[in-house]
This record gives C-alpha cells, sequence and structure tokens, in this order.
C-alpha cells in the first residue's frame, strides 16, 4: 500500500501524521514554511533529520530552534522535521518489512514533499544519529541532495558495535554500504569541486571526546582532506549534544552558502 496522511493540523508549522508500510507506528511530518515563500528569490528545503524517535524534546526540538531563530524567514528555507518510529539509525533491514529507514524517508518525506515544493533543492542537517544520516544520505544520493550538515555525530563508524547498532545492522557486512568512511572513500569525488558537507562540533564526537568514543569530526575532516574532498570545518566550540546549544544558526548558514 501507498503511504497514507493525515490532514494538516495548524500550529506554528503545519503538521501530517503518516502511516507507512516502512514504520511500525504511525510518525509525523512537520512542515514550517517562511513567512512570504513566493518573496523567496532562491527557495530550498531544508530537512532537519531527528536523532530519537517518534516527536520527541528530550533533547530540544530542530524545528522550535528554526523559528526561534527564524532561521526559515533568514535563508529561505521550507524546514521539514519528520519522524520515525524507531531509532533513526537511516538503515534499511531487507528482511524486516516495517523497518525500511532510508525508503521511508527517500520515497515517503521527501517523494510527499516534493509534490507539495517542486523542483526545490533539498538540504540536510543533524546531530548525532541525525547528522550521520545527513553525510550518508549525500554521500550516497548526491543528486537528490545539494548539501549536508552534521554536529556532534559518530560520522567515522567503521563497525556497527555501540548503542544500537548491532540490532540496525545484524549483519555487519550490510554495515558497509552505509558507513560513512566506506561511502567517503568510494563515493566522495561525486560531490564535484564545491563544498557540500559542513561539520561542527564539539560535544560527545568533536574535541575531547569522553572515553566510551573519540573526535569523529576531527577524523572525518582528516579523512576529507586526505580524499581532497572539498568542506566545512568547525570543531572549536563546546556545546551540548542537544539540538538547542547554540549550532544550528551556524549549520542553516553553511548550508546556505554551500547551496547558492
Amino acid at each position: 500500500m501507498p503511504a497514507q496522511y493525515s490532514a494538516p493540523l495548524h500550529l506554528d508549522y503545519v503538521q501530517y501524521t503518516v502511516r507507512s508500510d516502512r514504520q511500525m507506528v504511525e510518525t509525523t511530518i512537520r512542515v514550517l514554511e517562511p513567512d512570504d515563500l513566493e518573496a523567496v528569490e532562491h527557495p530550498r528545503v531544508l530537512y532537519l533529520l531527528p536523532s530519537t524517535p517518534e516527536l520527541s524534546h528530550r533533547s530540544g526540538d530542530g524545528l522550535d530552534e528554526v523559528l526561534a531563530h527564524d532561521l526559515h524567514n533568514r535563508h529561505g528555507v521550507v524546514a521539514v522535521a519528520p519522524t520515525y518510529s524507531d531509532w533513526p539509525w537511516m538503515t534499511d533491514l531487507p528482511d524486516q518489512k516495517m523497518f525500511q529507514q532510508v525508503l521511508y524517508f527517500l520515497e515517503d518525506v521527501v517523494g510527499f514533499i516534493d509534490r507539495q515544493y517542486p523542483d526545490l533543492p533539498r538540504l540536510l542537517v543533524g546531530y548525532s544519529k541525525g547528522g550521520s544520516a545527513a553525510l550518508q544520505l549525500l554521500l550516497r544520493y548526491p543528486e537528490l541532495f545539494q548539501a549536508a550538515a552534521a554536529f556532534d555525530s559518530p560520522i567515522m563508524k567503521e563497525q556497527p558495535d555501540q548503542w544500537e547498532m548491532p540490532y540496525y545492522w545484524p549483519d555487519p557486512e550490510h554495515f558497509r554500504d552505509f558507513a560513512i568512511p566506506h561511502l567517503l572513500r568510494t563515493k566522495g569525488h561525486d560531490l564535484g569541486a564545491a563544498p557540500r558537507i559542513a561539520l561542527f562540533g564539539y560535544g560527545n564526537f568533536g574535541k575531547h571526546a569522553p572515553e566510551w568514543t573519540y573526535d569523529h569530526l576531527s577524523a572525518g575532516h582528516e579523512l576529507m582532506d586526505e580524499l581532497g574532498i572539498p568542506h566545512l570545518y568547525d570543531n572549536d566550540t563546546p556545546r551540548k549534544h542537544r539540538w538547542d546549544s547554540g549550532w544550528l544558526p551556524d549549520a542553516v548558514s553553511a548550508l546556505d552558502r554551500m547551496s547558492r
């Protein structure tokens, strides 16, 4: 069955409920337009990728931050915040019909938004899992997305051996196609000569990382330099591992510059 959508619920943004065979329970898509979209010279769609299941404010909320800083008007973006029924590691499990996170995003979220805002360039931003998802999607589908920004994300995982990852990739060989270091080495050249990736830190996965992890951002920056992949990089500002710790305005500004 194709995905089914509710009528919109009008708040500061428009909210849709989604029923999709690719997710275990109903999900939501929230959409926030600039105040005068018709007057925007270079409109784009900005996808705010979550780090937790369902609609949660446990680590702040990306769409609330866009509203608080007026980023949708300042940068002329339609901000879109989808949710997932489970931890959004952006994986597709071949043997589980209702656990197709990439297909859900590409077909049920992006496809739905494309029908409402045709021909607009697509940008990706997130932190933690959401930041890793943003880079993964850009590298796997560079023709669909124009740029991606990640804050404090475990972007250099080579094996699915921490947190919930063993459940989401029970076959480590399957993870290889989703691992950002592998994607940088094999697909990074497809991004072209202009920067399309921005990395921001630090918190749990940047400079001065805690003992249970390491500085993923520096390692990712060094790998991209080694491979000659243009990117923006700022790993000098300590911030909490949350949506609302002050990093999002810089990330959206970087995405704006990279997509003009």
